[in-house]
């Protein structure tokens, strides 16, 4: 495949009229006035920029079927009253159509990988590989589903070592699961050399109840069970002290930044300029399109930096270079995937329309990225594969229409 014409950043900068050759799965050159010998497709960038895959890093793709279902409420109060009861109706099919309404979704806004935690995740993985995207997938676990253990287990045999699959384990939170639980998802996380994915810190109540039942805070907590590691993304840490930031830099956790969904909930501002400074790794995700609504990065990196520059009343915090580095590089290190727009990376790439009124005039593309983007994903690739062609997707229309089908069920 060979992509001709195309503008790219480098340094902060648009270069334009730039060729990328891919082949197989990888990105094999990028430079100008290139050949692709076999000559299987070309596609034509002029007026277009490539931009390498985003990840989603905290979500729960097959939420999508509860959007605008349960707005403007607390998180333990949407939980308990309205998602909970909702999700014990969920079967196989829904998922199979939540995730690829998922899928769907954030193919259109250039997200080619995502991380996430939820039911079925046979399922989802299904789903997934059919719509072409590549995740990191956690069965989510708690103690009151002792089943749950048992299949996350099976997962991880069945998927690992699949090129687009990661499995994952997804013990839920401090809150949901005991001690046990959370020591049996280090030694097996452990021996099957994959990475945990958690919720943390999310709420005030979640700090003050640790703090009383262990005597700890929740980062406190997790490190006395040797769980936090670089080998940890932890979704959404918005109550921490300084010894907890201290704590997570100095073992390389991932932590997931969710702010549309942590201000939608009202959960609190997570302190990420704080973190930064102190050498976290901190990645952005969309959380549940029930508590967002969407599944937008774009909305998500302007969201994080006008929120952090108002919570540090300092307009040069976070700027828009500092989010795209979040967006991409600390997102790729993350996951430990090897992307990005270079030689030899896994072809997972975007390419964006710039010839749209709000991505001009064209001047700090970074700003327009990050401050202006509104939609305009023209193509999606994803391991060297089309995903979406000219704002294409095949087989869109029946993954709308049958998502319909599985929520007016679901809520009748």
């Amino acid at each position: 495949m060979l992509i001709k014409d195309v503008s790219l950043i480098q340094s902060g900068q648009l270069l334009r009229g730039r060729d990328i050759l891919i082949n197989g799965n990888r990105i094999a050159k990028i430079g100008r006035d290139l050949k692709d010998e076999d000559k299987d497709e070309t596609i034509d960038g002029h007026g277009k920029l490539a931009i390498p895959g985003l990840v989603n890093a905290h979500t729960h793709l097959a939420m999508t079927l509860f959007r605008g279902y349960a707005d403007d409420m607390a998180l333990m109060p949407w939980l308990q009253e309205k998602i909970w009861p909702l999700e014990a109706k969920l079967t196989k099919e829904d998922i199979h159509w939540g995730v690829k309404l998922g899928c769907l979704e954030q193919i259109h806004f250039g997200i080619t990988c995502y991380s996430d935690m939820y039911y079925f995740t046979e399922e989802t993985a299904l789903a997934t590989k059919e719509m072409g995207l590549r995740a990191l997938l956690s069965g989510v676990v708690f103690d009151s589903q002792p089943n749950l253990l048992i299949e996350a287990e099976r997962f991880i045999k069945r998927w690992k070592g699949d090129k687009l699959i990661q499995p994952v384990l997804g013990p839920h939170a401090i809150y949901t699961c005991s001690e046990e639980t959370l020591s049996w998802a280090k030694e097996t996380a452990e021996k099957n050399d994959i990475k945990i994915h958690i919720h943390l810190s999310e709420t005030k109540g979640e700090v003050e109840d640790c703090l009383h039942k262990h005597g700890l805070r929740p980062v406190e907590y997790l490190d006395s069970l040797g769980l936090l590691s670089d080998g940890l993304l932890a979704a959404h840490c918005i109550w921490l002290n300084e010894s907890e930031i201290d704590l997570l830099a100095k073992r390389a956790v991932n932590v997931v930044h969710c702010p549309v969904s942590n201000l939608k909930l009202a959960s609190g501002i997570a302190p990420v300029a704080r973190l930064l400074d102190a050498g976290v790794n901190v990645c952005l995700g969309t959380d549940g399109a029930s508590s967002n609504n969407n599944l937008n990065l774009f909305e998500e990196m302007k969201t994080a930096a006008i929120v952090q520059k108002n919570a540090c009343g300092r307009p040069e915090v976070m700027r828009a270079e500092d989010i795209w580095r979040i967006a991409t590089e600390n997102s790729y290190r993350a996951v430990g995937l090897d992307l990005g727009l270079a030689d030899g990376s896994l072809a997972d790439l975007s390419l964006i329309d710039l010839r749209k009124p709000w991505l001009c005039p064209q001047s700090n593309i970074l700003s327009l990225l990050v401050y202006s983007m509104a939609s305009g994903v023209d193509t999606t690739i994803v391991n060297g594969k089309v995903l979406m062609n000219n704002g294409l997707i095949p087989g869109e229309a029946k993954i709308l229409e049958t998502a319909q089908e599985c929520f007016l069920r679901l809520t009748s």
